[in-house]
């Protein structure tokens, strides 16, 4: 376990109904199996909040930022600095509830393998008829 899995470990100890669990390396907390924070390789951590939430974080402490990925700004994840202070388990409670509340995303079912041969084929029939028509 790596110290960003260990902080969420322990931070899941002090946030009743959250669980630690492990998601690309980053060690996420967890509520009704939807991530509400995550750590990262300081000792900062990636909340979700509302948007609205976030601009008045951002414009109270100039150390909370927007989360970046690449060149995307996640507009509902705010980079909280030195996560473990004590200061910060009322953004944590914060996050989780708002999390909580969000209704669950339906997964859609991934293709079947003969749909997509069937698109292939609807394809190059597509592509036959359009050569011959143009002869």
């Amino acid at each position: 376990m790596n110290l960003r899995q260990q902080l969420a470990a322990d931070l899941a100890r002090r946030i009743s109904g959250s669980t630690a669990e492990i998601d690309r390396g980053h060690g996420c907390l967890m509520v009704d199996r939807k991530i509400f924070a995550f750590t990262r390789p300081d000792e900062s951590a990636a909340l979700k909040l509302p948007e609205t939430r976030i601009a008045e974080l951002i414009a109270a402490d100039s150390e909370f930022q927007f989360l970046v990925m690449g060149k995307r700004t996640m507009r509902e994840w705010v980079v909280v600095p030195n996560i473990a202070a004590p200061g910060n388990t009322k953004l944590l409670l914060e996050s989780k509830a708002y999390v909580a509340s969000l209704p669950k995303e339906e997964r859609r079912k991934p293709a079947k393998k003969s749909s997509k041969k069937t698109a292939k084929k609807t394809a190059k029939k597509a592509i036959k008829k359009k050569a011959t028509r143009s002869r």
